[in-house]
């Protein structure tokens, strides 16, 4: 089947997508364009001969021109989406996983999100509960640096919305007690997120049936799904915390601050921070 055919096919399917964001879409076509005439070049205008070798080659390239970081994320996440799509929705066959192959990071160890990445992260539409769940849960990793596991303990009696501050580190947490404020917009997504539940738990985030979220990886899959609509690679907690800390030091804290903001005991893991300052 031709590409740029099944590329029109997609982006009509996008359009119709409520998880999708219109800038998402757009961003989407423009990438597998550039991905289809990068293989017409190789003269390659037939999805079934795409294999891997081919989407490795573009990354290559990408990285070749010098693009930025989340440029090259971005495209990685469109062809794999692309890919995806056409083995579940069309006649095409494909012989091997889309998937695996190219979400690979391109740093090591330390992996953070530049501030346009942040931002694209929290592009994803807010219609559902569970939108407005994942983007409070967002905010907050970026903005406090929690963690998973405190994320999983944080009750509402732990946010307090009229002083725009949240506290962080209590019973049962191997983090020492802190409290961070929250900027206007993150209370705003708070207050709205409590206000579309009909519950009484006292958790601050629940899952299904208003249960508290119960496992690390339930929390893990709602960040890739939001990854996935918004065009990112796949984000984890822990890229989350990396931001945070840095974006931190880049404002001018000093290590003994950033240890009291993370919760930490000492300085000696965190010093690699300050090579990205």
């Amino acid at each position: 089947m031709e590409i740029r055919a099944l590329i029109e096919d997609f982006t009509a399917h996008l359009d119709d997508d409520e998880h999708t964001s219109p800038r998402t879409a757009e961003f989407y076509e423009a990438d597998l364009r550039e991905f289809a005439g990068f293989l017409a070049g190789r003269g390659v205008t037939g999805v079934e001969e795409v294999g891997v070798g081919h989407v490795m080659d573009f990354r290559n390239h990408l990285l070749s021109e010098n693009r930025k970081r989340f440029t090259v994320y971005r495209k990685d996440a469109a062809v794999r989406r692309f890919l995806d799509w056409v083995r579940a929705s069309s006649d095409a066959e494909l012989d091997f996983d889309p998937i695996e192959p190219m979400h690979q990071p391109l740093d090591q160890q330390i992996v953070f999100l530049e501030e346009e990445e942040a931002k694209q992260l929290l592009a994803f539409p807010v219609n559902r509960p569970e939108d407005a769940r994942d983007a409070v849960v967002i905010r907050l990793m970026l903005e406090t640096g929690v963690t998973v596991s405190e994320v999983r303990g944080l009750l509402r009696s732990d946010v307090d919305l009229k002083a725009a501050q949240v506290h962080l580190g209590g019973p049962g947490s191997h983090l020492a007690p802190r409290s961070h404020r929250l900027s206007a917009e993150t209370v705003e997504a708070v207050r709205r997120y409590l206000d579309l539940r009909k519950d009484q738990t006292p958790e601050l985030i629940v899952g299904r049936a208003a249960r508290p979220v119960a496992t690390s990886k339930s929390l893990q899959n709602a960040l890739w799904k939001r990854c996935e609509q918004v065009g990112l690679w796949r984000v984890s907690p822990m890229n989350l915390r990396h931001t945070f800390a840095i974006r931190l030091l880049r404002r001018g804290a000093t290590l003994n601050e950033l240890k009291e903001a993370l919760g930490v005991r000492d300085t000696t893991n965190i010093g690699v921070y300050k090579k990205f300052v």
